[in-house]
């Protein structure tokens, strides 16, 4: 880390993080201690259903999109800012994650996370990694949504590692609407990608939820009926809810810095899954709330330091 100023007696959060050296291995260490995490879940939870969840997550950006990609084109990173701002308020662009989790009922894994740069394609970081997730747990099914239920090479990517999937897809072909007005509960049609020319032959399956809502979900697995299907497809949003309110850490960060963004990502997962871990080991049912506090706590005990109501770091003079 670097050091502060002369007078710098009280810093910021964000200046913390805005001081820190990120040109280390530190990624890396996380990925070999999420796997290490995910191995020992599966061995102590072998009989649980375990699912892989695909996630796209767009943090929002607020300044100069252009500016800043041609500064981190200079700087070697290449152009990181998206210009997706999900109808953000103000934001201009966006910073794109791409995470896999390793999921079963009341665990979420974040194994591996990586920023996305623009025009990047995800198939040389998402293959490898879900081979590896499959030999880990062969019987595991893989979840994803509509961003990558409209992608052909997506299917034939999971096809080529021998993968059970359920994605969720948009409703487009006039002739897959004219076969739901009908009733159709299943049918096949060539999904036909216009910038590769890519195509892949989909069985999609029409199921409604409690809500009546209707879901087009592509499957290949042949043995379950729509309904079934969703069921295991809601397994994703269950994950996702399950931790959605109390049980989340988020360290919002308003750098520039794509490293920096990675890193508050990679701690905030971090952090989360050790809890879980603490939880499932030791049989506590410490609330993320005060495993935190406890960590803080720590951290400050070693650093000879307090946190004033404002959230900075405040010296311990020595005792009188």
């Amino acid at each position: 880390m670097e050091t502060f100023e002369e007078g710098a007696k009280s810093p910021s959060a964000q200046t913390i993080r805005d001081r820190l050296l990120l040109n280390g291995a530190w990624l890396e260490y996380f990925h070999e201690a999420m796997w290490k995490i995910a191995q020992l879940m599966v061995r102590q939870r072998s009989r649980y259903k375990w699912y892989v969840s695909i996630d796209e997550q767009f943090l929002p950006f607020f300044g100069d999109r252009k500016a800043l990609n041609k500064k981190l084109q200079k700087q070697g990173f290449g152009k990181m800012l998206h210009g997706y701002t999900a109808k953000i308020r103000g934001a201009t662009g966006s910073f794109c994650f791409l995470t896999i989790s390793l999921c079963a009922y009341g665990i979420r894994i974040p194994v591996a996370v990586r920023i996305m740069k623009v025009g990047e394609h995800y198939k040389p970081w998402l293959k490898p990694l879900l081979i590896k997730l499959l030999k880990l747990k062969k019987d595991a099914i893989v979840l994803a949504d509509r961003g990558f239920g409209k992608a052909a090479w997506f299917y034939q990517m999971l096809g080529e590692i021998g993968a059970k999937y359920v994605v969720r897809i948009p409703l487009r072909k006039k002739e897959n609407k004219n076969k739901v007005k009908n009733g159709c509960k299943r049918y096949m049609y060539w999904m036909n990608e216009d910038k590769t020319n890519e195509k892949v032959l989909l069985t999609v399956f029409i199921a409604k939820d409690k809500d009546s809502k209707k879901y087009y979900l592509a499957s290949n697995i042949e043995d379950k009926t729509g309904r079934e299907l969703l069921a295991i497809y809601l397994n994703r949003w269950d994950l996702e809810n399950l931790f959605k309110d109390t049980d989340r850490i988020k360290l919002p960060t308003s750098s520039p810095n794509p490293q920096m963004r990675l890193f508050s990502v990679a701690v905030s997962f971090l952090v989360f899954t050790l809890w879980q871990l603490e939880r499932l080991i030791n049989h506590q049912r410490t609330t993320l709330r005060t495993y935190v506090k406890q960590i803080i706590n720590a951290l400050c005990e070693f650093l000879n330091c307090t946190i004033s109501l404002l959230g900075r770091l405040n010296a311990v003079g020595p005792p009188p």
